[in-house]
């Protein structure tokens, strides 16, 4: 094994365009991931490619969702390490009929998330990675109030650390849901029905994980299936990762499938070898 250490803008193209190494894979944002599948496949040595890319990942709340768990899970499934996951719960999606119970649930919890130093034990949001990240945070949190979405959660922003940011009857068109947001900010839009909501759901360039929720199981299932993503789980957070399950992602979202036996099939190339004792009698 050979490890490279340097930036992916110096190293990166040359990297993937090099005559041996056979197969890439990239985790990352869906831009640099075009680049790296533009040259793996159009250069001089075509290469196979996995792809671990952007998200946009939906929680689903459907009219007969028990409201405390769904309201729970999305506030966990966003805020959780600061919503800089690839799996983060990007968007809350809720049937009209609980819509305002809903919210309610939603603002009671995300008030009572702590945010602060990481080193502190009650924190639950600590700081963006850098400086530029807490920046476009920001940016998208003042993008939001300009397109008339309703602020029901908000706090300082303390250095790096943004608190959490909860918005309401965000506008679906919107960069806000349309846009992977790396951080703390929480968007929830409303649905008519539960056609609706699964329009909404696949309304999107991604499709790596998904959410829904239902009390009941078939139906929260076959909704499950309907979603365009890679990952969907029923009654839990969009987060979820184990190691014998397959990780991946459908759309921009990514090519490939990670983990168990998926990963080893990604990683590896099948190659038929044919043996005979003795040559066969060819007719010419």
């Amino acid at each position: 094994m050979n490890v490279v250490v340097g930036s992916g803008s110096e190293i990166g193209d040359y990297f993937v365009e090099h005559e041996i190494p056979a197969f890439i894979s990239f985790t990352g944002s869906t831009e640099v991931g075009r680049r790296v599948g533009e040259l793996a496949t159009g250069g001089k040595y075509i290469k196979r490619v996995a792809l671990e890319l952007g998200g946009n990942a939906p929680l689903v709340v459907l009219d007969d969702a028990d409201i405390e768990a769904a309201a729970g899970a999305a506030v966990f499934g966003r805020f959780l390490h600061q919503g800089q996951i690839c799996m983060s719960t990007n968007r809350a999606i809720v049937d009209a009929k609980i819509y305002d119970k809903f919210v309610e649930a939603v603002a009671a919890r995300a008030a009572k998330v702590s945010f602060g130093d990481p080193l502190n034990p009650a924190t639950n949001v600590g700081p963006a990675i850098n400086k530029g990240q807490m920046e476009g945070v920001c940016a998208k949190i003042e993008q939001a109030k300009k397109d008339g979405a309703r602020l029901i959660v908000s706090g300082p922003v303390e250095g790096n650390v943004v608190a959490p940011h909860v918005f309401a009857d965000v506008d679906p068109n919107s960069a806000l849901a349309r846009e992977e947001t790396f951080g703390p900010v929480l968007p929830i839009i409303k649905a008519r029905d539960e056609e609706h909501a699964l329009f909404l759901a696949n309304d999107t360039e991604f499709g790596l994980s998904s959410a829904v929720y239902s009390q009941d199981i078939d139906r929260a299932t076959n909704f499950a299936r309907k979603i365009v993503a890679g990952m969907t789980h029923v009654n839990s957070i969009t987060v979820g990762d184990h190691a014998n399950a397959p990780f991946g992602g459908e759309k921009n979202s990514g090519l490939g499938r990670f983990n168990g036996e998926w990963i080893m099939e990604e990683f590896t190339r099948t190659h038929w070898v044919t043996i005979h004792k003795t040559g066969p009698n060819f007719p010419f």
